[in-house]
């Protein structure tokens, strides 16, 4: 049991370094920010280069929304902040 609480709070201490303090607010804005190069970087591919990038650019949003609000949404769960 000693040994699952060490891990766990290290499990804790890595989300912390993740999130690095970061609000709610912080997150949203990040991830807009990304989401708006995201969809500038596609605009340029798709009409400057010709290439499509749209299933790509999914994959894409999902793995920024999940870096985002993941550590955020889980430490909100456990430690209630």
């Amino acid at each position: 049991m000693n040994s699952q609480n060490r891990s766990g709070s290290a499990f804790l201490e890595k989300l912390e370094q993740v999130n690095d303090g970061r609000s709610f607010l912080a997150n949203l804005f990040g991830f807009v920010c990304v989401g708006c190069t995201l969809g500038l970087a596609n605009l340029i591919c798709r009409f400057g280069l010709h290439i499509e990038l749209t299933y790509v650019l999914r994959i894409l949003i999902v793995a920024v929304a999940a870096y985002f609000f993941l550590p955020l949404f889980i430490l909100w769960l456990w430690k209630g902040r």
